[in-house]
């Protein structure tokens, strides 16, 4: 997979949910618009159940008006997410000018593969750091591996969770992977142990994929410099 190909992907999965989310705001603010002209008609009509119509219209209208800040919120992570993606896309390994926060490349990619994750039957959690974990790897390159491995989730059968969350391990900066639930978990587990060298990391860059028995099943992502040649 080459980053043409990862930054595809991963802007189709966005922008759907992007419409979505826009949606959401169009439907709710036309309802928020009905009802308010609603309360201004029967303002002007008195009638027996006048007040409990308004009480109703009222809570209607709140909720409406929830529903859109929800969306203005979720949109604007989306956003982010996708400038991020634009940013680390343009960002070769030659030209790396500094390191990247794990824990926003993880939080970013559960953001923007949501929609593909939904189509496979796999949930993707972000583990949330208290505090960034820089390491030296472009964040593409990061991307891309996450991606990896949500397809060899995806390829048997899905059904499962999958948690990333940014750590380190004997003071080596990567990603903690878990799979933590559904019908397919063994499965996956295998699939992913069996697969412990990710492909698409640029020249220069390694990923490996190894499985971290002293913290029960789970994987630790690792990002390591190689010689171009055997990258």
């Amino acid at each position: 997979m080459n980053t043409s190909q990862c930054t595809a992907r991963l802007l189709a999965s966005a922008v759907h949910d992007m419409r979505n989310v826009l949606a959401v705001i169009r439907e709710s603010a036309g309802l928020a618009q009905d009802l308010a002209a609603l309360a201004d008609a029967s303002g002007s009509v008195k009638t027996v159940n006048a007040s409990s119509d308004s009480a109703a219209a009222q809570q209607r209208l709140g909720s409406a008006l929830a529903e859109v800040q929800r969306s203005v919120g979720q949109g604007a992570a989306l956003a982010e997410a996708m400038d991020y993606l634009a940013q680390s896309g343009g960002v070769e390994s030659g030209e790396h000018s500094g390191p990247c926060d794990l824990v926003r490349v993880t939080r970013s990619f559960c953001l923007l593969a949501a929609r593909q994750a939904r189509a496979a039957q796999v949930h993707l959690v972000s583990g949330e750091g208290a505090e960034p974990v820089w390491a030296a790897v472009p964040p593409m390159d990061v991307l891309r591996a996450l991606l990896e491995i949500f397809d060899l989730c995806a390829s048997v059968g899905g059904q499962v969770q999958l948690r990333f969350t940014a750590g380190r391990r004997q003071k080596e900066e990567g990603i903690v992977v878990e799979v933590l639930e559904g019908t397919n978990r063994e499965l996956a587990l295998a699939a992913m142990t069996g697969s412990p060298m990710l492909c698409g990391m640029r020249p220069g860059w390694r990923a490996a994929l190894m499985p971290w028995r002293e913290q029960g099943p789970r994987f630790f992502l690792s990002f390591s410099v190689c010689d171009s040649d055997a990258a």
